[in-house]
Formats: structure tokens, sequence, C-alpha cells
């Protein structure tokens, strides 16, 4: 019989050949692999989202006279400047007034390393409001949603920490220069009419305007 005609039979690849043939897809996938477990390793949160300053801020009236303002006020212990390093006993946990470091502490939300009072002091001083909170107290949860407000109020005016704080005895503080309010839970209304009575108030500030 002639065996011309009929088509001839391809050799299946051996072991070695298929090996071959696939090797260069194991370079790139063990570098792909090599820099995901590097990313996971050096991964670390954010320790800072900053609120950038760029006005003075929106002119606004003079408070009334007689109008009780939210949270509860403390005696004004001075805004004297004072070396850093030093030490100041304040009047309130969280301070809401009394001598500080001449740079004040950047304005967002921090996760990480923490400013020290001497530093906050000052910002409240530029008009600011500062919410502390202890995460064992408030949970995750409460957490975000406290951010996302934040994050929105920083919209109107961005000089606004929140910062977690370890001393506190209630979930969250609210503090402004010479008041505080304590939470027992997030409450956003609470938060919200702190914010708009005392944003911008600061002794620094004039009619609304602030230093940076």
């Amino acid at each position: 019989m002639n065996n011309l005609n009929k088509p001839s039979r391809k050799r299946p690849p051996t072991i070695k050949e298929r090996i071959l043939e696939h090797i260069w897809l194991v370079f790139p996938m063990g570098i792909l692999a090599i820099i995901v477990v590097l990313a996971i390793v050096n991964y670390k949160p954010k320790a800072l989202e900053r609120f950038e300053i760029t006005t003075g801020g929106i002119p606004l009236p003079p408070q009334k006279v007689g109008v009780t303002l939210p949270g509860t006020k403390f005696p004004n212990l001075g805004q004297k400047h004072i070396p850093e390093g030093q030490r100041v006993k304040y009047n309130s946990n969280p301070p809401t007034s009394g001598a500080h470091y001449q740079v004040p502490a950047s304005w967002g939300i921090y996760s990480g390393e923490v400013p020290v009072d001497e530093r906050l002091v000052h910002n409240l001083e530029h008009g600011g409001v500062i919410i502390s909170y202890k995460l064992e107290l408030l949970g995750n949860d409460e957490l975000e949603k406290l951010k996302a407000q934040v994050r929105s109020l920083s919209n109107i005016n961005p000089r606004i920490i929140l910062v977690p704080r370890a001393n506190l005895d209630s979930p969250i503080a609210l503090t402004a220069w010479g008041y505080l309010e304590k939470l027992d839970k997030y409450e956003p209304s609470v938060i919200k009419t702190f914010y708009d009575h005392h944003i911008a108030r600061g002794p620094e500030c004039q009619n609304g305007i602030c230093p940076s």
C-alpha cells in the first residue's frame, strides 16, 4: 500500500520541550509575585490625610451678644508661645486654651503619629475645631462615618483636625478655643452644630478670617 499520501503524525512534545516552551512566563510572574510581596510587607497606612488651607476663610458676622455657644466653657489660660519640648498643664482634657508651641499642627485626619497638645492648642487659636476620639469606645464603623463627616466639613472650612486620643474618657470630644463638648456616641447633628458655631472663631481670627 502506498503510504506517501498519508499525513505525517506530529510527535508530541517531550516534558523538557513543554517546560522550555512556557518558561518565558516564569520570570515575569516571579517578578510580579516579588513586587506584590514587597508591597504588602512595606505597606503603611497614611498617617495624615491633609487638608490644605488656600484662603484666610469666609467673612463671618461677629458672634451675637448673649448667645449660648455649644459645649462647656472653660477659663481662658492665655495664648503664650513656649519653646518646643516644654510641656503645659491644661485645665481640660482635651485642652481648649493655654500656652502652646509657635508652629501649629497640619490640618487633616490623623491615624498615625499624633501631634502633642502644645501644638494642637495653636490650631484652636487659629479658629480650628479639633475632634478627638477613642477607638476602643467608638468602634471602626462609627469612626468611618466620623471621617466622612470631617471630610465634608473640611469643604466648608478646612481648619479641622480629627485625631485619636489615648487618654480620652468618652468616645468623641469636640474642642474649639475655650469650649469642650464630649459625646457618648457618634452624633452627626451635634458635631455639625458645634462646628458651625465655633469654626473660624479663635482669638487670632477677625470675623472669620484666620491664619493658616
